[in-house]
């Protein structure tokens, strides 16, 4: 699969569920801007047939390179991020949950899960969109594991897929800055992830970032029960130069561990 035709597939299954982004995008391009983005994201398992060392190869082989790893102790991740030798193709940012690390409850419905993924289910970039790899979970196995790790709970209900776009601030022509980008998204009703503050990090860090809040969709659990729960959120990133002229590639750790409350809105949900 060529890289554009990746990044296509992926935005088909992602708008299907954020639609926000699709009207959020064409408000840019109502104003005659051009929309590119940025980096791209992903949830995972550890410990399974689509953890991160199973993962990578897949991206390697469109022709990406691993960039460098991040830890969030607090949520219990680590990530891995990765850059094109193709200057304008978006990055990508894959994280995976310690599962190991949960409590003996979690572990063990996570592992049910786990178990269900075929060993040989990697056959090419298509697993980047494939969504649920098991059996729908009963919703008291997902309100536990939202207690413990909405990450967990999301990865459960959402499969595996994009979970974000992000629009590069730095291709913008009229909002060249992340304050019109937050303002303008305000006017259109447009909730924003204020975990952290609006705007996460600072210019001296090389990497600026805001986000709504994810947008919602009715999943269906293995009781049957339906529940409105967050699903995919739209990211906007600014980045600057370094000493030496170059453009910041990489991410912060702070930055991103607050990009990853966007999809947390759903702790006191338990109808």
């Amino acid at each position: 699969m060529k890289v554009d035709s990746f990044f296509d597939m992926l935005w088909k299954d992602y708008v299907q569920i954020a639609p926000q982004a699709q009207k959020i995008q064409d408000i840019f391009t109502g104003l005659g801007e051009t929309v590119f983005n940025d980096h791209v994201a992903f949830r995972t398992f550890s410990d399974s047939p689509v953890d991160l060392d199973h993962l990578e190869p897949v991206i390697l082989k469109m022709g990406y390179r691993r960039q460098n790893t991040y830890h969030f102790e607090e949520k219990k991740l680590i990530a891995r991020s990765y850059s094109h030798s193709e200057a304008d193709l978006p990055r990508i940012f894959l994280s995976e949950l310690r599962r190991d690390l949960l409590s003996k409850k979690a572990q063990e419905i996570l592992s049910s899960l786990v178990e269900q993924i075929s060993a040989d289910v990697i056959e090419g970039p298509e697993i980047f969109a494939e969504g649920l790899l098991w059996k729908p979970i009963p919703y008291t196995d997902y309100s536990r594991l939202l207690q413990e790790s909405e990450y967990a709970a999301w990865l459960v209900s959402m499969g595996l897929r994009v979970n974000h776009f992000t629009v590069s601030v730095n291709h913008l022509k009229q909002l060249v800055e992340l304050e019109q980008v937050i303002a303008l998204l305000k006017e259109n009703g447009y909730l924003i992830n204020q975990a952290g503050g609006e705007i996460k990090g600072v210019p001296s860090d090389l990497l600026i970032q805001a986000s709504t809040l994810a947008d919602r969709i009715n999943v269906t659990y293995g009781c049957g029960h339906v529940q409105n729960i967050p699903s995919c959120f739209y990211e906007f990133a600014k980045r600057f130069e370094d000493a030496q002229g170059r453009l910041f590639d990489g991410f912060i750790e702070g930055n991103a561990d607050k990009i990853f409350e966007s999809t947390n809105m759903d702790r006191e949900s338990s109808d």
